[in-house]
C-alpha cells in the first residue's frame, strides 16, 4: 500500500488517526497540516500506522511537531500498530525514548 492517506475516528476524548501508504517528503507537508488541525481539536492522539509502507524524516518531524503541540495543552501523541520499517525510522532518529508505542489502538487508547 503506497497510496497516501489520512483517516480520523473518535474514541471517547482520544482522536484516533490512521496513517496509511508512503510518508515522504511531498506527503509530509500533508500529515503536518492535517495533525495540526486534529491536535487544535483533540489533544490526545492514538497514530495507527498499521498500513504505513514508509516514514521519511519530514514524516518523523511531522509527527513530533503533533506530539509538542499536544504536549503544551496537556495531552499527547501514542503509537499503535508500528510496521517494523517504521519503527526502525523511528528507533534510528531517537524519538522512540519519546514516543510510546503499543501492539493495538485499544491499548493505546486506554494508555491516556
Amino acid at each position: 500500500m503506497d497510496d497516501f492517506s489520512i483517516s480520523r475516528i473518535i474514541s471517547g476524548d482520544v482522536a484516533v488517526v490512521t496513517v496509511a501508504g508512503r510518508v515522504d517528503s511531498f506527503t509530509a507537508a500533508t500529515l503536518d497540516a492535517e495533525l495540526a488541525k486534529i491536535v487544535q481539536e483533540n489533544k490526545k492522539l492514538v497514530l495507527d500506522l498499521k498500513d504505513m509502507a514508509y516514514l521519511s524524516s519530514a514524516g518523523v518531524r511531522a509527527i513530533m511537531r503533533a506530539l509538542q503541540t499536544a504536549q503544551r495543552s496537556g495531552g499527547g501523541v501514542k503509537l499503535a500498530r508500528v510496521p517494523a520499517l517504521v519503527d526502525e525510522v523511528l528507533q534510528t532518529v531517537g524519538v522512540m525514548q519519546i514516543l510510546e508505542a503499543h501492539p493495538s489502538v485499544d491499548e493505546a487508547v486506554a494508555a491516556f
